[in-house]
């Protein structure tokens, strides 16, 4: 019996859990859709499957969103992530542009020294463009009137996208440091292709949507950026013709 078998027999004999069973793999966006469906509270928390609870930080955001909601008008709250060590990692950012993307890049390959953004310090409530889309405490109200997640993202960037769709209704989102959630992000750090294609077509999707007035320039230096991606020997040849291929496709 594969532990796919055991988890689902061992949720299905609980009665304080509701276990959704689906045959394939639906992407985060879907699968979260899919559970905001059969849930029946006042909230949602979405929370990545590579985290660790060491507090209870559902009723510490639970609480501080009830009690502050109105007044600092939330939409999303996040706690701060941390690695295994308690090390801060990436817990919040700016909703991506175009503009960024493209001075980002250079200074990777080409060392402009142009930072794009700076590391955030969480005091008790710091207001954020975006909460990870490891942990996202909100009202459920809030995340139908909104649709959900945009299901044409696979994986990366929906997190981003629903929260841009959130702050267009005038909400704000929020990080506190009043709790703190482990998040196993990268625990391998081996180079995969098929990641990176996912992660550039949700980006090319999430350009298409937010930023269209600057997507040809997105295009333009996409395929500028063709021969510097053969360059890269994290990929053999066969994979950065595979990625090429992938990524004009989305594009155009």
């Amino acid at each position: 019996m594969d532990l796919q078998t055991v988890s689902k027999e061992h949720f299905e004999q609980r009665n304080d859990i509701k276990y959704i069973y689906s045959e394939n793999n639906l992407g985060f966006g879907t699968a979260n859709n899919l559970g905001s469906q059969h849930a029946t509270g006042e909230f949602l928390f979405i929370l990545n499957s590579d985290t660790i609870l060491i507090e209870n930080s559902i009723k510490i955001l639970k609480d501080y969103f009830q009690n502050n909601e109105k007044q600092l008008n939330i939409g999303v709250l996040g706690a701060v992530l941390c690695d295994e060590n308690l090390n801060m990692i990436n817990t919040a950012g700016s909703f991506p542009q175009i503009k960024f993307y493209i001075s980002d890049y250079l200074n990777l390959y080409f060392k402009t020294n142009y930072k794009t953004y700076e590391k955030i310090h969480f005091d008790n409530i710091t207001k954020v463009d975006m909460v990870s889309g490891a942990d996202m405490f909100l009202r459920k109200k809030l995340f139908d009137d909104v649709q959900g997640f945009d299901e044409k993202f696979f994986l990366y960037f929906e997190e981003t996208d629903l929260q841009k769709r959130i702050t267009n209704l005038s909400k704000i989102n929020y990080i506190t440091n009043q709790t703190k959630i482990i998040h196993l992000e990268g625990a391998s750090s081996k180079a995969n292709n098929w990641k990176r294609m996912i992660i550039q077509d949700s980006q090319t999707l999430y350009f298409r949507k937010n930023d269209r007035q600057n997507f040809l320039k997105y295009v333009f230096f996409e395929l500028l950026c063709t021969p510097i991606r053969f360059l890269n020997s994290n990929y053999s040849f066969k994979e950065n013709i595979s990625f090429f291929k992938n990524n004009i496709n989305k594009l155009l």
